[in-house]
């Protein structure tokens, strides 16, 4: 039996670690998420983003890896972060209109761009997909941004329809009675 020259072992290792990485991309972009997961919450930001980043490099459709990619982003506020955070939400929503995780995280970055009418859609979305009377009060306070006080009541009123004993919607409604 012959031996397998170097170079030919090194071959047969790279055509295999490609194969693999094509057949389980999704799986080890999973695996760089929950790495990014670890890093942020022991504080180190920017090793976490690099790591969302490349996540979503390898799996372009991963919502998770988008949406903690998007929330670091808008946390670290960077210049251009809040750009980068909408940037990747807008393009991630485009397959998927009804995620309310991306659609609150793009809501929190037009806010950082003091795009106001963009994240009170936004966040009125996500809170009509999720349910959340959170999002609908945000989606008021986005709506009193562009002085629109009758907006800001429908929204709060939305938010208490869905969850009656909502407190900072009903705060916010005796504040301006419509």
């Amino acid at each position: 039996m012959r031996e397998i020259s170097l170079a030919r072992r090194g071959a047969i290792a790279l055509v295999s670690l490609s194969v693999a990485a094509l057949l389980f991309h999704a799986n080890i972009a999973a695996a760089m998420v929950t790495r990014g997961d670890d890093l942020a919450r022991a504080g180190d930001t920017d090793r976490a983003i690099v790591l969302y980043r490349r996540a979503l490099v390898l799996d372009a459709g991963s919502t998770v890896a988008g949406d903690r990619l998007a929330f670091a982003l808008v946390m670290r506020g960077a210049s251009g972060d809040a750009l980068a955070a909408y940037r990747v939400t807008d393009a991630l929503l485009k397959t998927r209109p009804h995620d309310p995780s991306l659609l609150a995280d793009r809501a929190f970055a037009a806010q950082r761009l003091r795009r106001w009418r963009d994240a009170e859609r936004s966040f009125a979305e996500a809170a009509r997909i999720a349910r959340d009377p959170r999002y609908a009060h945000l989606a008021a306070r986005m709506a009193l941004r562009s002085y629109d006080r009758r907006a800001a009541q429908r929204h709060l009123r939305d938010a208490l329809a869905l969850d009656g004993a909502y407190a900072p919607a009903r705060a916010a409604l005796r504040r301006f009675p419509g």
